[in-house]
């Protein structure tokens, strides 16, 4: 049985999970392409070899959405997965229906090719859009857990504006750690507040969950 060509639709974020945790080292599939949206200056970048496993000495190369139409008809693609967020019902089944009309499956993960099984407790903080409060929610869970005494590390994907390949695994433990990952100032803004004298914990950013 020939593989089938895989484009995946994402914006640095949900598309990077669905590889590593679907995809990669899946002899079933070979993705050819992610597309980027909602970040700027992804597109012309790869997703590296060194996360890409095996399968993918070379890496993945990353385009702009635009060119998703382009991209199903030369590189010959079966399926492409749509990944990421932050969008109306309208605009997903939108792009769903141009992949189509360009003789692509449009697919959709769902949480049981996709969870990550975990050998000690989790509290999942999410929410439909960017700027919900997820992470006012996620510190004050912190707190009452540190109430009770128990210890609480927080963990989240990393945002994809550095070298995706030393992202893999980010601990930050103090505050010294901010400049040692070179953090944006969006990054710090978020997470130096997980490192006060009252939450002193840990948190990790995490590409590459078998680590």
């Amino acid at each position: 049985m020939s593989k089938k060509n895989v484009i995946i639709i994402g914006a640095a974020g949900r598309d990077f999970h669905n590889f590593n945790t679907y995809f990669r080292g899946n002899e079933s599939y070979n993705v050819v392409a992610f597309t980027a949206a909602q970040i700027p200056d992804i597109e012309g970048r790869k997703y590296p070899a060194e996360l890409a496993g095996d399968l993918y000495p070379d890496g993945i190369s990353i385009y702009a959405e635009e060119d998703l139409n382009r991209l199903i008809k030369e590189l010959n693609v079966d399926d492409c997965v749509f990944s990421y967020s932050d969008v109306s019902y309208q605009h997903v089944m939108s792009i769903g229906a141009k992949v189509n009309a360009a003789g692509a499956n449009f697919v959709m993960l769902g949480p049981r090719d996709t969870q990550i099984k975990s050998t000690k407790p989790v509290i999942s903080v999410g929410a439909v859009r960017t700027g919900c409060g997820k992470s006012q929610t996620s510190r004050r869970i912190i707190e009452l857990l540190m109430e009770k005494n128990l210890k609480v590390v927080a963990i989240r994907h990393p945002m994809p504006y550095g070298d995706i390949a030393a992202q893999k695994v980010q601990r930050f433990a103090k505050l010294s750690d901010l400049e040692k990952h070179n953090c944006t100032l969006e990054e710090m803004e978020e997470y130096e507040k997980y490192r006060s004298k009252d939450n002193p914990n840990e948190k990790f950013e995490r590409r590459e969950y078998q680590k």
